[in-house]
């Protein structure tokens, strides 16, 4: 029975690996599928929930596949590190984290809700700490980020081409890690691309290994002592306070301030403007969107609903923010 589970897994790989046009129509369709149902029944929020994190782990095991059948990346499960195994089931864990909360919800209600939040972010809280530990640089939304398909299937035909044509004998690497051409190396010149075979791992798996210190080190740990400050303050002050939101929004101002205070490098940068874009999320966070947002969106939602074609969407996104508001993980994770 387990040999036969085995071999299905083993030609499930072969398919994912040949097959990755079909691949994405059904990844696409089962993401489609949970926000489909979401208001259609009973228990939608739950099972739609459900449906979209299977959705999100399935695509990040496929990921996985299509990553460790190319030579970037092939790790025997007997030699990947803890830290890898860690990396894995804490990615796992961001995309089950929002049903988690449901999920405690309708089961225990308002305790067993907060019960799984701060449980869940404790874990989190740990593993950034572990990877400060480790000098692991600064943390990224995903421990593990999604692999961008599109440009490793890019990079594996260059190379292939290249390897073929057996241009790659006719390149040398500059002390800086730049990789350059000889002018005997070079194909024809209708042929030309400018191009040389990226010797970078495919974006979205790189690894950011840049040694904190100083007041950058400071900005990062606060990053990291946010939440569960922020979860203390509201356990302390209620949900609705003005004083938690306040705790969360100066720490993330002084974090960003005291990161951008030393030079970044480019997928440091990347972090940076996507926290501070994240800044924006305080406008639908309560108290603020309770007393303020709500009513200039409330009149927004209102005059697209006069436009045609589109006006059916303002109604379903006002319904869905009733529930959007209610669930901690969306409007502060």
């Amino acid at each position: 029975m387990s040999y036969s589970k085995l071999e299905c897994f083993e030609n499930y790989k072969k398919w994912v690996v040949t097959n990755p046009e079909r691949l994405f129509q059904f990844e696409t369709a089962g993401r489609f599928l949970s926000y489909l149902i979401a208001g259609r029944i009973k228990t939608s929020p739950a099972i739609s929930e459900l449906l979209y994190s299977a959705s999100n782990i399935i695509i990040f095991l496929n990921d996985q596949i299509i990553l460790r059948s190319t030579h970037h990346q092939e790790l025997d499960p007997k030699t990947a590190t803890v830290v890898e195994k860690c990396r894995i089931l804490f990615t796992v864990l961001e995309y089950l984290q929002v049903f988690l909360e449901i999920t405690a919800t309708k089961i225990w209600g308002s305790y067993g809700k907060w019960t799984a939040v701060a449980i869940v972010q404790l874990i989190k809280f740990l593993w950034r700490v572990f990877m400060l530990i480790q000098q692991a640089g600064i943390a990224s939304s995903r421990a593990i980020r999604p692999l961008n398909r599109k440009k490793l299937r890019q990079n594996q035909l260059s190379e292939s081409k290249c390897n073929i044509e057996g241009k790659n004998i006719h390149t040398f690497t500059l002390k800086s890690g730049r990789v350059i051409r000889q002018v005997n190396g070079a194909p024809q010149i209708h042929k030309r691309n400018w191009k040389l075979p990226s010797s970078q791992p495919p974006q979205g798996h790189v690894v950011n290994n840049r040694k904190l210190e100083g007041y950058p080190l400071l900005g990062e740990v606060l990053y990291t002592l946010k939440p569960l400050c922020h979860l203390i303050a509201m356990s302390r002050f209620g949900t609705k306070s003005w004083i938690p939101t306040s705790i969360a929004f100066v720490t993330d101002i002084a974090s960003i301030t005291l990161l951008k205070s030393s030079s970044l490098n480019c997928e440091d940068a990347k972090e940076i403007r996507r926290r501070q874009i994240a800044l924006l999320m305080y406008l639908l966070r309560s108290p603020i969107y309770d007393r303020f947002s709500r009513t200039v969106i409330l009149q927004i939602m209102t005059y697209l609903r006069k436009v045609p074609v589109v006006g059916i969407l303002p109604q379903q996104f006002l319904q869905y923010m009733l529930f959007w508001q209610n669930v901690y993980c969306y409007t502060w994770d």
